[in-house]
């Protein structure tokens, strides 16, 4: 069974078009811990669409926000559009090496800042791969998908 790693739809959308590298992980809420585990090195990209804003990204990454919900599938269905492959994973300890990721990414810097500072001073820095599927994998909508997790199984 395919594993899938949820994401916002905008930062799938910079990594799919090569505005993004990299992946940072906090853990989501349901997560032993709150803690995120690396737990899968290649896995398919689930877009989410709850918490993006334009205020969450820098200004000249905005335009990945125009017509976001024309990515969102028809209700009741998870469309998977591309995947990853993990290139390198570090766990960041201290938020000044953070500023080495600055560029990588289209996060602005009070939610890297948030991110980092939620539970424990620490993220999860995963360069990534990002490849289009042959084709889109349509899926129906499992009650295993929702909820704050990273992980979910196809």
């Amino acid at each position: 069974m395919p594993t899938a790693f949820k994401e916002w739809a905008v930062i799938c959308r910079a990594l799919a078009q090569g505005r993004q590298w990299v992946i940072l992980r906090k853990g989501g809420i349901v997560e032993p811990g709150g803690q995120f585990e690396l737990t899968h090195r290649e896995f398919l990209l689930m877009p989410t669409f709850l918490h993006q804003s334009a205020e969450s990204l820098v200004p000249e990454a905005r335009d990945l926000l125009v017509d976001i919900d024309a990515d969102r599938p028809p209700e009741g269905t998870v469309v998977f559009r591309h995947r990853a492959r993990v290139i390198d994973a570090v766990r960041i300890e201290s938020l000044d090496a953070m500023a080495r990721f600055r560029g990588e990414h289209v996060w602005a810097d009070h939610v890297v800042e948030e991110r980092f500072h939620r539970w424990r001073d620490e993220l999860h820095v995963l360069t990534v791969e990002v490849s289009a599927l042959p084709e889109p994998l349509v899926v129906r909508w499992r009650e295993s998908f929702g909820g704050c997790k990273s992980w979910v199984d196809v």
